[in-house]
């Protein structure tokens, strides 16, 4: 670390000591002085790299101190992560980087643009916020200008009406960052559901007997079908996402079947796995969400439309006659995250395109009535038959990556409620309910006020609520929810994914359900093996059954049945062990380099995390987990994993986050 570096660490250190660390600015009562420091440091480099920033774009001139920062900066992030990772779980390294350099763009363009004679009110305005935009890519090495200028193009227009409209501080981009070290507290929105009756303070321990009458759900997610997809292709590229364009003759390759490497799914293997799960007898299929591909940097409405089209006329050939039960992922608007519902914004501005089309296409399932919901913001309420009820929400509400929610947060209460109505009413009829939803609430990505209602709403109506349904990680996994006394009151069941992009291989669930109260009994996990079909492109891959979940784990799937094996897997490491091998699909990516004991501690904390800023029962999981790893006998020691790849797959990352901040900026 450079000398300068050392000098920052000493004078920060020095204050922290002498004011024992209260009241820096920007910095939660809650962190620990070692988060307090890092955040210190964060926000003096941040502030100095702005100010030399100003004055290279100003004179063209490149200071020593700004070569020096650059060089440390640029070389300091792990440049693939940072776009398909959630950055909650990318490395120290990287989140330092991340909130680092959000900082101080902030403050390069509030310099910059801001003020009556600011570039940003000439008739340069576009040209300038680009130009600064792509510099920034350039110099800390962010992203391809390909990219980078691809996501400015795209996202612009919005960013450009929100700057004069948002009630929100500037600050609260980098402030609202799943990076512990980046958080502000955050004023401007006030989220309050309003809850009718009272909220049981014990674990839902309900569990039918299985039975013959048992019925049979396909949960399918995460397709993201890329028609470009070219076999051979480049698969190790800069780019968030590979295997297009010319065919290489090298090893880098993209296999037949797709590929570990940062690739989305081609038509063939969407074919053959339709057709491989359409030999099972299936009663109904739950699809949340996620039908485009990757190339968040060059999208388009109609080709995102024609991908929807073409995916729904699939569902209709392949499983005829069987309803589908969709609800929406980032990945379905133009530009990719970017949902609304208000319909004062201006129309060229709004997605109705998206909900109007959707609706073209759920409506042979729906009742008339979901017309309304699903044209108003892409969610709706069904019940299929007497006693029982879907509701599929648009968790876009949470997604920190949707710009409308720094124009207005709070806007957001408006589905949050109709959900608790819609709950209320199926309360009061004695039906019992299962919810769709894209992002699980637990994830580093979703807004941690929104979470908090929404895990209120399942703990006011656990009883009525038999099952959550959930996608977006691309892992096979769950979530555990909790009520605020600790009580285990819902499971969110997320169905791994389609594409293999992530080092994963394709998977798909089949849940077996109570014919009456709807609640999940068993379910079990199909997969083939990546690398072994890659090596017999002229053959179907070999789908094989991966595993049942009550064979392997338990078979009391109440919430609170799963709360009592999160124990157990504290207790027995291996069992842990087992269920991160399955999360990561077995995939030899992956799995290779094993799952050491911080990888076991994110895992199991990641299950009984439903807001990721309320990690109490994660924090008491570990405490056992720590026990238990330092009683095992010791072993050879296992090799650096790849990580518990907790995190989501937001794939749109920094470079669309810091052309967001332009944005903002006038604001201060």
């Amino acid at each position: 670390m450079r000398s300068q570096w050392s000098v920052v660490l000493f004078v920060v250190a020095a204050t922290l000591t002498i004011s024992e660390a209260h009241n820096l600015p920007g910095v939660p009562e809650s962190f620990t002085s070692d988060n307090r420091l890092t955040a210190a440091i964060s926000a003096s480099i941040a502030e100095e790299i702005s100010q030399e920033f100003v004055k290279y774009m100003a004179t063209g001139i490149e200071s020593e101190r700004l070569r020096q920062l650059g060089n440390e900066l640029r070389h300091s992030h792990s440049k693939k992560d940072i776009f398909t990772e959630s950055l909650f779980e990318v490395s120290a390294a990287d989140q330092y980087f991340a909130c680092t350099l959000c900082r101080a763009t902030v403050k390069v363009l509030a310099d910059s643009f801001t003020g009556p004679d600011g570039e940003l009110t000439g008739p340069n305005r576009d040209e300038n916020a680009k130009k600064t935009m792509l510099t920034i890519c350039d110099y800390f090495d962010i992203q391809t200008q390909e990219v980078c200028s691809g996501l400015f193009d795209i996202n612009w227009p919005i960013l450009d009406y929100i700057l004069n409209e948002t009630i929100a501080e500037a600050s609260s981009i980098c402030g609202m960052l799943p990076i512990s070290i980046c958080q502000l507290s955050q004023e401007e929105y006030s989220l309050n559901v309003t809850i009718v009756g009272d909220t049981s303070l014990e674990s839902n321990s309900e569990l039918p007997e299985r039975s013959d009458n048992d019925l049979l759900v396909l949960h399918l997610t995460d397709i993201h079908y890329d028609p470009e997809y070219a076999v051979g292709s480049l698969a190790e590229c800069d780019e968030p996402m590979c295997c297009r364009g010319e065919v290489v003759t090298t090893s880098v390759g993209a296999g037949y079947w797709s590929d570990y490497r940062n690739c989305d799914t081609p038509k063939h293997l969407i074919l053959n796995a339709f057709q491989h799960m359409s030999q099972h007898k299936i009663d109904w299929i739950y699809h949340t969400g996620d039908v485009p591909p990757h190339n968040v940097w060059s999208t388009t409405k109609q080709g995102n439309k024609d991908m929807l089209t073409e995916i729904d006329e699939l569902f209709e050939q392949y499983f005829p006659n069987i309803p589908v039960y969709p609800c929406l992922g980032n990945h379905e608007p133009h530009p990719t995250n970017v949902f609304n519902s208000d319909s004062a914004l201006p129309a060229e501005l709004r997605i109705d395109w998206l909900y109007e089309h959707v609706w073209s296409l759920w409506k042979k399932w729906l009742p008339a009535e979901a017309e309304v919901t699903v044209r108003r913001g892409g969610y709706y309420t069904h019940s299929p038959s007497a006693g029982h009820r879907i509701v599929a929400l648009n968790s876009m509400d949470c997604y920190l990556y949707n710009w409308w929610l720094y124009y207005n947060g709070s806007l957001v209460l408006d589905q949050l409620q109709w959900f608790h109505d819609t709950l209320l009413a199926a309360e009061l009829a004695g039906e019992r309910v299962h919810v769709l939803t894209h992002i699980p609430s637990g994830d580093g990505d979703c807004w941690s006020d929104w979470a908090r209602e929404y895990n209120r709403l399942l703990a006011r109506f656990s009883k009525t609520i038999t099952g959550i349904f959930s996608g977006h990680t691309h892992k096979d996994e769950m979530n555990l929810h909790y009520a605020d006394n600790g009580a285990a009151v819902a499971v969110a069941w997320n169905g791994g994914s389609l594409t293999s992009y992530s080092y994963k291989n394709p998977n798909y669930r089949l849940y077996e359900l109570h014919p009456e109260s709807w609640q999940v009994l068993e379910h079990q996990t199909w997969t083939f093996n990546l690398t072994e079909a890659n090596l017999k492109p002229d053959e179907s891959p070999n789908w094989y059954k991966e595993y049942e979940f009550t064979a392997d784990f338990t078979s009391d799937t109440s919430p609170a049945g799963i709360d009592k094996l999160l124990v157990e897997m504290a207790e027995q490491p291996n069992l842990l062990r087992k269920f991160w091998r399955y999360k990561m699909t077995q995939s030899d990516a992956r799995t290779s380099g094993g799952c050491d004991n911080d990888c076991l501690a994110s895992t199991l904390c990641r299950i009984a995390t439903s807001n990721y800023k309320n990690r109490t029962r994660c924090r008491e999981l570990e405490a056992i987990l720590q026990q238990s790893l330092d009683n095992e006998p010791e072993n050879e020691p296992e090799n650096e994993p790849e990580g518990d790849g907790a995190g989501t797959l937001i794939a749109i990352g920094l470079p669309s986050l810091l052309i967001g901040i332009v944005g903002l900026l006038l604001l201060l």
